[in-house]
């Protein structure tokens, strides 16, 4: 860890504090309409923000909502929260408002900051309904039951100086919450030491920024990845960060050459709109300036990584971790050696992982001491047995968090009595101590007896070249019990039906996949649902695939 006015670095809120000692004028965050904030000026304002807070009522321990997006209110508000005491609560903006009530109301929120840059949001609507007494708002309003603050006027009239109240290395800092793809979001207890041992491995060999270093910071920041992989890390180490709200390609890779940044961090839907974009206009863009780019939340297609990689002169690194890792994980040397698409290296330091089996747990099939040199060498695993080196990712560390806000059940279903937590995500080591992605546990169709990794269809479907995106979910089947079904969007100006049938796309699947794992149907789309943070939402896949097959798939739909 690094150390801060004499001591070890132990309060999330005395990162802008170092940033300004250490890199003063230097720029911290900038848009493309020419505003910036320095990192002696985002220490200024996040202690600003800090006493308007306190002012507020905010209490060590209480929870702050930020109903903010990628701006420049958004740094000093989340740090300013931190320094006041509080457990900031970024608030995914892409949610339905009736999730985005139960956040707030599972959170128990009594003080929202909220932004007036939110397209077609209301944060005061959402807070009067969850029944939060205070939102601070740029500019102030009225609304019949909740104080409205004007959040500018406060922080404007708020001191530098701060007496700060003393939170422990252990204390909550942050509560993100989980998609909730499958029931209610889950509110994750991430504490001071969970979110600084993060950083601290990212920067000290996870991910290669230094000082000259600059990214585009268009992952939405209620989004774990770029909330501290990204944020924090650069501020850790003085990089600088172009906040874009919208991932627009023209404004990403516009933003890209204006600046000269030396690296782009997305999800795979924004390298594929930014791809597309580009190839029909090459001449209109410069991205010479990237160093290097990094995919997280989902593998990319190996054929658009090439494509990337070819026609940008950048290499396309690969990440795995969760926000309940903080998200502290695998990553892939992006400045040494990319094996493929669904490779995410090796785990970055003070990480325990081992593979377990998916289904019992107790079969432990990669230890952590087989990761070691030592165990490499001594050779104890069979890399030619693919499955004995497969298994769901078991993970321990200072970086995992302390468990889900008020459902004690579930924290004692994820974590054993030492202290590793099951991420229901399923890997395979390689004989370089390399993951690759295979699936999510609960994403696996079992069709009669034999496991089905959606990836593994996924990638097959990829290899045809009129492909641009696919997901495999599981339907009802009268024989099998579930068989898998495809969701595939055509490459722009492939007419399915025309150029491209589904009984074509199936056969072809056939010479690409298993023939037990080939899809039994293929739906063409427009395109996928996805989340917030662009993961394909598998379970509105589901729904549509029952209602499509009508009942259950019949023998017959084999090929």
């Amino acid at each position: 860890m690094e150390y801060h006015d004499g001591e070890r670095l132990s309060h999330l809120g005395d990162v802008p504090a170092m940033g300004a000692y250490r890199y003063g004028d230097r720029t911290a965050f900038s848009t493309s309409y020419g505003q910036e904030i320095t990192y002696v000026e985002l220490e200024e304002r996040s202690k600003k923000a800090a006493n308007a807070l306190i002012e507020q009522g905010v209490e060590p321990g209480a929870r702050v909502g930020l109903f903010v997006p990628n701006t420049l209110q958004f740094p000093p508000a989340y740090f300013g929260t931190i320094k006041a005491g509080g457990v900031a609560v970024p608030i995914n903006l892409r949610m339905d408002p009736e999730s985005m009530v139960y956040v707030v109301d599972n959170a128990e929120i009594d003080v929202m900051v909220a932004s007036d840059k939110v397209p077609g949001g209301s944060a005061e609507d959402i807070a009067a309904e969850a029944g939060v007494s205070t939102v601070m708002l740029p500019g102030g309003g009225e609304a019949d039951d909740v104080d409205i603050v004007d959040y500018d006027a406060a922080v404007g009239e708020a001191s530098t100086e701060l007496d700060r109240p003393e939170r422990g290395f252990d204390d909550v800092a942050v509560q993100p919450y989980t998609s909730g793809t499958t029931g209610d979001p889950k509110g994750v207890l991430l504490t001071h030491q969970n979110l600084l041992t993060t950083i601290e491995s990212y920067s000290s060999g996870g991910l290669p920024i230094d000082p000259e270093d600059s990214v585009l910071l268009i992952l939405p920041l209620f989004h774990i990845f770029g909330l501290n992989a990204l944020m924090g890390s650069f501020l850790y180490v003085g990089g600088e960060m172009v906040m874009q709200g919208v991932p627009n390609p023209t404004l990403m890779l516009n933003a890209i050459e204006d600046n000269e940044l030396t690296a782009f961090a997305g999800v795979p839907a924004m390298y594929n709109m930014m791809f597309r974009e580009y190839q029909k206009n090459p001449d209109d863009y410069d991205v010479s300036s990237l160093d290097y780019a990094i995919c997280a939340a989902a593998p990319l297609a190996q054929d658009t990584v090439d494509k990337i990689e070819r026609e940008w002169n950048v290499p396309v690194a690969e990440g795995w971790g969760m926000t309940e890792t903080g998200p502290a994980g695998c990553v892939e040397p992006p400045r040494g050696v990319q094996k493929g698409a669904g490779c995410v290296g090796a785990p970055v330091p003070d990480l325990n992982i081992k593979l377990v089996h998916p289904e019992n747990r107790e079969e432990v099939r990669v230890a952590p001491e087989d990761l070691e040199p030592a165990g490499m060498v001594e050779g104890t695993l069979d890399f030619d047995d693919e499955e004995s080196v497969t298994g769901e990712i078991a993970v321990r560390g200072p970086q995992i968090f302390e468990g889900y806000y008020k459902l004690p059940e579930k924290n004692d279903e994820v974590f054993d009595d030492e202290g590793w937590f099951y991420t229901e995500d399923i890997a395979r080591v390689d004989e370089d101590g390399y993951f690759w992605m295979v699936d999510r546990a609960d994403d696996m169709i079992i069709a009669g007896g034999e496991n089905i990794y959606p990836a593994e269809v996924e990638n097959g479907l990829y290899e045809h070249p009129d492909v641009a995106e696919a997901a495999v979910v599981g339907a009802p089947h009268e024989i099998k019990g579930e068989a898998p079904v495809a969701f595939v969007v055509l490459e722009e100006g492939v007419e399915s039906g025309e150029d491209l049938t589904e009984e074509g796309l199936r056969e072809f699947t056939l010479e690409h996949t298993a023939r037990y794992a080939h899809p039994r149907r293929i739906f063409f789309v427009d395109e996928l649902p996805r989340s917030a943070t662009q993961k394909v939402q598998r379970y509105k896949l589901e729904e549509k695939a029952e209602d499509r097959v009508d009942g259950a798939l019949e023998p017959s739909e084999e090929l």
